[in-house]
């Protein structure tokens, strides 16, 4: 790849890797979760709900983090990197929360958009999403194609965990706060 690279498409990936800036990402799931939240529900309810996803997506990057300095995988060598990085670098940290950030999101919206095309439509926009932040990260030279892979194989496995905690909460207790928004 490093020899493919120039200075427009390195400045497109370091633009694409901001994608899974938790600074950034983090922050506008809240948002997407209270404008996702049905209507009819009050600001409160909206707040609550953006803030839970969130949570959920933040608690999911914290211990991604923590698995990354746990197995303190040195980074390619730092002649090859076109960006910025730090820390160990399995898995990556941008991937896993660009892959937390997209797929919360879908699932966010995905209750109020159309079964069928419209679904599938917002449900490959987030694959492309979480696939671009990783390729980019590939594409700086700052991982290694594993530690992306890694990154968005730990999101899913967070995010299906979680879904069906929230699933099991809902059947069990159909009158707790963790319902359907």
């Amino acid at each position: 790849m490093i020899s493919h690279r120039n200075s427009a498409n390195i400045q497109f990936a370091r633009g694409v890797t901001w994608g899974g800036v938790t600074q950034i990402a983090l922050p506008i799931l809240i948002i997407v979760g209270v404008l996702a939240t049905e209507a009819g529900h009050t600001l409160t309810r909206r707040l609550k709900s953006g803030v839970l996803i969130a949570l959920v997506a933040s608690v999911g990057a914290y211990f991604g983090l923590q698995i990354n300095h746990f197995e303190g995988r040195v980074r390619p060598p730092i002649a090859d990197w076109a960006g910025t990085a730090g820390g160990p670098s399995f898995p990556s940290g941008h991937t896993t929360v660009a892959s937390l950030f997209a797929a919360s999101c879908a699932w966010l919206i995905a209750t109020r958009v159309h079964a069928g095309r419209p679904r599938v439509l917002l449900w490959t926009g987030a694959v492309l999403y979480a696939v671009a932040v990783g390729f980019s990260r590939i594409w700086l030279g700052v991982h290694w194609p594993t530690d992306v892979v890694g990154g968005w194989l730990y999101a899913l496995t967070w995010l299906a965990s979680s879904g069906a905690v929230v699933l099991t909460i809902r059947k069990r207790w159909p009158h707790s706060p963790v319902r359907k928004s």
